[in-house]
């Protein structure tokens, strides 16, 4: 009971990862579409990260400081 149970789980790992490029076409299409549900799954499971990439943080950045230096350059010549 424990080898057919060990082969069965060992025949469905090789279904959905490669099952896809070796077996005939409904099955390979079944292998397919379950390999991306599966994995569609699990990346729902972690969190959406809210990274920036950092070059759009540096541009903010830049920008930001720009303002900066603009404001302070005019007040200083508004008081001249």
């Amino acid at each position: 009971m424990k080898t057919i149970s060990t082969l069965v789980v060992i025949s469905l790992l090789i279904f959905f990862v490669a099952g896809d490029s070796f077996l005939p076409k409904p099955l390979s299409t079944i292998s397919f579409n379950t390999r991306n549900s599966v994995n569609k799954m699990l990346l729902g499971l972690m969190p959406n990260p809210k990274i920036e990439k950092p070059s759009k943080q540096h541009d903010n950045e830049v920008n930001r400081m720009e303002q900066r230096v603009k404001g302070e350059r005019g007040s200083l010549l508004d008081n001249n």
